[in-house]
């Protein structure tokens, strides 16, 4: 008797450990995943209107000190509906205006602002991102997936103040300039998770694109490493450092010019899984 009582005992013992194995982080199993939270990006961008000066493309964030102490929302949302295909939709904008003393001249949607010209400048950036993935590998740990996306950008930037002018009769005169622009890109891109256990995962994601389309040409990256840590079965923190590189030359009716702008910093979310 004893011994049938001791092998009822371990086998439960083995039981228990294996169905804690079986059992999979959230972030590889759960149908619905949506993230909220802050990011902190430093901002690098240049951009030129109908600029016909060898001053075509104009440092904003030097010209005009943006502050890299800026934080904004992000978001993303997640739908795995069934084992091998998701649909992925994320945001996050970033908005900036400050004063300047120009010290170099500058043309600007076809306004020349002359050096020494007091003027504010600011720029206007969204981003909308949907990508559709298929899972190419998966297991106990890890999951690798890849698939086909677009970038929605959209992006402005205005100049305005008293110029100085040879022309007496702009001379002193107050003149305002903004440009803008709807752009899609479409990108492929890829994914990594990989959970050694149920609370901690590693995650890892690039997209990429490089073409001409319509009035736009340019490329795109798009990386986000992070960590994700679940508190409770349906509630987790994460951590990112999210890159986003973007470069276009513009040829629309609001718009003939190019930009290039670089956004990168930490993301700090909050998530939910179910």
């Amino acid at each position: 008797m004893k011994y049938f009582i001791l092998l009822v005992f371990v086998l439960g013992i083995n039981a228990i450990g294996f169905s804690q194995e079986i059992e999979k982080h959230p972030l590889l199993t759960d149908k619905f995943y949506i993230e909220g939270g802050i990011f902190f990006p430093s901002k690098d961008i240049k951009l030129g209107a109908d600029a016909s000066s060898p001053n075509d493309e104009i440092d904003f964030t030097e010209t005009f000190d943006f502050n890299d102490n800026q934080a904004t929302y992000f978001f993303n949302f997640e739908w795995r509906w069934n084992k091998k295909w998701r649909l992925t939709a994320e945001t996050f904008s970033v908005n900036n205006a400050a004063k300047a003393t120009l010290d170099s001249t500058y043309v600007f949607d076809d306004v020349t602002f002359e050096k020494g010209s007091n003027v504010r400048g600011g720029i206007e950036f969204s981003l909308y991102r949907v990508f559709v993935g298929r899972t190419i590998s998966s297991g106990q740990k890890h999951s690798l997936g890849a698939g086909l996306g677009v970038h929605a950008i959209n992006v402005g930037a205005f100049i305005e103040g008293d110029i100085i002018s040879d022309d007496p009769r702009l001379d002193g005169t107050f003149q305002k300039r903004r440009v803008s622009a709807l752009i899609p890109l479409p990108n492929i891109g890829a994914w990594y998770h990989w959970a050694p256990n149920q609370r901690w995962a590693l995650i890892a994601r690039a997209d990429w694109f490089g073409m001409s389309i319509d009035q736009y040409s340019g490329g795109l990256w798009n990386l986000a490493p992070g960590v994700r840590y679940q508190i409770i079965k349906n509630l987790g923190l994460g951590l990112d450092y999210r890159i986003l590189l973007l470069n276009a030359k513009v040829t629309g009716d609001n718009w003939k010019g190019k930009f290039n702008m670089g956004f990168s910093g930490p993301t700090v979310t909050l998530h939910g899984n179910f």
